[in-house]
């Protein structure tokens, strides 16, 4: 076997048990009753597992994962949603 073969067998040996570790985490919060994303419903547009938040200072609209990701919100002009200022 050359090395080129171990290296490709090591890496998706890794990738299972990537994939094992992570559903373990998830069979764990299953089993606890936590469950983030039926947890979080967007009020509004009814959206589970995202939130759209706005920012007070600036009235723009985001959209906000249960992992701590931040995209801003657009609209179908592709231009962000945001407050009409006074």
């Amino acid at each position: 076997m050359t090395h080129a073969e171990r290296l490709a067998r090591l890496v998706v040996v890794l990738i299972w048990i990537g994939i094992a570790a992570a559903l373990a985490l998830v069979a764990r919060d299953v089993a606890a009753g936590r469950l983030p994303f039926a947890a979080r419903v967007d009020p509004d547009t009814g959206t589970a597992g995202l939130l759209v938040e706005t920012d007070r200072g600036t009235g723009c609209q985001y959209i906000v994962t249960p992992w701590g990701g931040i995209v801003p919100r657009t609209g179908a002009d592709g231009r962000q949603l945001c407050a009409a200022k006074p």
